[in-house]
């Protein structure tokens, strides 16, 4: 009987996701190292990718297919030419150009390598993400900097988006 109830739970359980959506929260997670050795930032971002391609096919063009299994030169450009556009580092009072090294996919997620090159040492630098926050009201980018042996950590939002780390 209670195998049975059980089975009936995980059921009901299981049908009542299947009209929801596959994911109902919006985040990003970026990752920024600061390497002195190399002057540059180092990003890793990740996004979800089913996300992302709706943004690329609204913003960009259709056709685009974020897939392991298709490769589409234009969609680099695209990636590059958006991530310069809505994530925004400011040094020195300075915009700094973000080049798009490569992605790759990982379950539902696309992560994107992006490197910001000839950055000398700082202080201060101010961050801006706009990451899908044109699509979804309630889109979270978190940053996560890290710059010699200091972390630091930013939640930006749709009201907050730019924000400013200091290192001592």
């Amino acid at each position: 009987m209670i195998k049975k109830a059980f089975f009936f739970l995980f059921l009901a359980v299981h049908f009542s996701f299947q009209n929801a959506d596959v994911h109902k929260f919006y985040l990003s997670v970026t990752d920024v190292n600061y390497s002195a050795k190399d002057q540059a930032l180092q990003l890793v971002t990740r996004i979800f990718v089913d996300d992302f391609q709706r943004l690329l096919n609204e913003r960009y063009d259709k056709s685009v297919v974020l897939s392991r299994e298709v490769t589409q030169e234009k969609t680099d450009a695209y990636i590059e030419d958006y991530f310069n556009k809505k994530m925004l580092f400011k040094i020195k009072n300075q915009s700094v150009q973000l080049n798009f090294i490569g992605k790759r996919y990982e379950d539902d997620l696309i992560i994107c390598y992006l490197e910001a090159p000839k950055i000398s040492d700082f202080s201060e630098v101010k961050v801006t993400n706009e990451i899908l926050m044109e699509l979804f009201e309630d889109q979270k980018n978190i940053v996560h900097f890290k710059k010699k042996d200091q972390e630091k950590s930013l939640l930006l939002l749709k009201d907050n988006e730019t924000q400013t780390i200091n290192f001592n």
